[in-house]
């Protein structure tokens, strides 16, 4: 007996518990915007067979709350109620394309001036002002063309297989009178027609699965991620897009989109995504690994010039009391570095037997992690942040997303490109939500780590040319990875040198140091944010005309900015100014603000600071 018991505790018998799933929901908001985004809950398949037939309707919301901010969403059912006066622009998906009851009401709006955009419309809609579509839904191909992308934008864009990442729907020929904006295959897929005072923007590929498929990685069509590194488990890596690296292919479409092709017919004023009119963020996470206190000196050498970070402890904590009082000294965020597929490697367990005989453990699941290190931090410390150890993930493309929703995460940083080719893997660096196999959105971001071991001089020199792009023209979101116990292991001046360059390169660029939590908090102020405009001709001073844009919204933090467009037309941005409140509806506001011009993959643009709370601002145009 005594033989036996010795032998499991050395070769302990493993019980493992399953963590529970919370599949993805339905999302309305009900917010001051000028952009109404219709789905159809209704259409959505609660279990879809495969994965082209998932409906990605929903992924229109990450592009207009990345790019914009504020957005009202509505389920099909509310639409005839809804008093469309309150919107400047109301964008169909494929799921709220086809309703021909909808057509008086959608003419209606077109004929005040309003934009419409409709994603593969049919029936009625589609005849509204889209070409025929009688060359059917069929797999396209390549990006062939895009009006004002040129280089080595389009380049990549021309490069990338859309083989099973979207369809598109083929007609007999463009519309008269219209202008196409995008062709794949050589078949126009966006193009714009002006009906009465307002314009039509048909957008005949399923967009919304093209940039599910960049930005959470496309599965093969049974939902089951295939390996394509080769590892003995699934890991998001995976999913990654590992050619064209160098570019975010999807911000670029989700902006031509915006800039290119919407600021067109109306002027889009967006929301800067990024604190105090800063050109871009670096988002700053540690992975503890089990090291406890000797962990937390990175966290507060960044606290020493006011940066923060988020550090991925696992569970059972390994820090001291001391220690975790230290880290949240620095302003450090704690999150949780879970074991999804626990077995005999996981750290996340415990011992099950009596005194120093333990012949069983027990693997934790990701909701008892959670609340273990919940119950050890103090009292109101959110635990919002989670990553996978090792990239590790489950095998079923959302069985992850769902296990992580049911533990109550909101973040999530598990997504990471490959170490030997960082970048750009899933086609962008701005958290995204996630979408389920039924359609529905996980109320969780997803953050795609773009440098997941920074330690070698040469990826801090790849990581300043993403940093000096992201200054000049892309604007990005670029979360790096560092484990402090690289140092202990390998001890090397280069190692050090390389971290505290990468702080010093992301200053001289302008880009934001920061923690997951303090960027999803900034980002969830965008979102809820109001912002309301419109566009009216006046004269000024001297009986010469101008074009101003009248803006109000309600800033809920310091720090936030807008963004107009540079141009209206033949109109050249002349001046902003900013007032209490409008008194006089035909005068224009008197105090003028210090304002800076920024360009995104080439649209120009001017960014207008804000104060917390109501403002009220024109911007001038002659």
């Amino acid at each position: 007996m005594i033989s036996v018991l010795a032998y499991f505790c050395f070769h302990p018998w493993i019980w493992r518990t399953d963590s529970h799933q919370t599949a993805g929901a339905s999302v309305l908001l009900d917010t001051t915007s000028d952009f109404l985004l219709v789905v159809d809950y209704g259409a959505f398949a609660a279990t879809p067979e495969q994965y082209p037939e998932t409906s990605f309707s929903l992924a229109w919301l990450n592009t207009l709350q990345q790019e914009i901010g504020p957005v009202s969403l509505l389920d099909a059912q509310q639409f005839l109620d809804v008093d469309l006066s309150k919107y400047r622009c109301l964008i169909l998906t494929r799921s709220a394309s086809g309703h021909s009851t909808w057509l008086p009401k959608v003419r209606s709006f077109l004929e005040r001036g309003g934009t419409v955009v409709m994603e593969m419309p049919e029936g009625e809609l589609r005849a509204l002002a889209s070409a025929d579509g009688k060359g059917g839904i069929r797999q396209a191909q390549n990006i062939t063309y895009l009006s004002g992308v040129g280089g080595e934008y389009m380049e990549a864009l021309a490069g990338l297989n859309l083989s099973n990442m979207t369809q598109i729907a083929g007609s007999a020929g463009p519309l008269d009178e219209s202008t196409t904006w995008m062709t794949i295959d050589g078949v126009p897929v966006v193009y714009s027609k002006s009906y009465a005072l307002g314009t039509v923007i048909t957008v005949d590929f399923n967009y919304g699965m093209l940039l599910t498929s960049l930005q959470q990685g496309r599965p093969m069509d049974d939902f089951k991620i295939r390996n394509v590194t080769g590892t003995s488990d699934i890991e998001t890596m995976d999913l990654a897009v590992r050619e064209h690296v160098a570019f975010p292919l999807a911000d670029i479409l989700e902006r031509f989109l915006i800039y290119g092709v919407l600021n067109e017919s109306m002027p889009v004023v967006t929301f800067w995504p990024f604190f105090d009119g800063l050109d871009g963020a670096l988002i700053v996470s540690h992975r503890e690994e089990g090291l406890g206190d000797a962990a937390v000196w990175m966290p507060e050498y960044e606290a020493t010039f006011k940066a923060t970070s988020t550090l991925f402890a696992t569970y059972p904590l390994a820090f001291s009391d001391e220690g975790l009082e230290k880290l949240l000294q620095s302003h450090a965020e704690p999150g949780l570095l879970f074991d999804i597929q626990a077995d005999e490697r996981s750290r996340a367990k415990e011992p099950v037997g009596l005194f120093k005989f333990s012949p069983v453990w027990r693997l934790l699941n990701v909701e008892e992690q959670a609340e273990g290190m919940k119950a050890v931090l103090p009292e109101k410390t959110p635990l919002l942040s989670a990553q996978s150890r090792d990239g590790i993930w489950h095998a079923h493309y959302t069985h992850a997303f769902r296990t992580l929703a049911s533990a109550g995460f909101r973040a999530d940083a598990s997504y990471r490109s490959p170490s030997d080719a960082p970048g750009y893997g899933f086609s962008t660096g701005f958290p995204f939500m996630p979408i389920d196999t039924n359609g529905q959105m996980f109320n969780i971001l997803e953050f795609p780590v773009l440098f997941p071991d920074m330690t070698e001089a040469a990826q801090a020199e790849v990581l300043a040319q993403y940093l000096t792009a992201s200054e000049k023209a892309h604007h990005e979101v670029i979360s790096v990875s560092f484990e402090p116990g690289a140092f202990a292991r390998d001890p090397k001046a280069e190692t050090f040198e390389t971290w505290q360059s990468v702080y010093r390169m992301a200053s001289e660029h302008r880009h934001w140091i920061t923690s997951i939590l303090s960027y999803f908090r900034f980002s969830r102020a965008r979102f809820s944010s109001e912002l309301k405009t419109r566009v009216v001709e006046m004269s000024n001073s001297h009986n010469k005309k101008m074009q101003v844009i009248r803006i109000e919204t309600l800033a809920p933090e310091a720090g936030m900015y807008v963004t107009v467009p540079k141009k209206l037309g033949t109109w050249n941005y002349s001046d902003t100014r900013r007032g209490v409140q409008r008194v006089r509806e035909e005068g224009v506001l008197a105090d003028s603000l210090q304002t800076r011009q920024v360009s995104l993959f080439g649209y120009e643009r001017v960014l207008v600071p804000l104060t917390k709370g109501f403002n009220a601002i024109d911007v001038i145009y002659e």
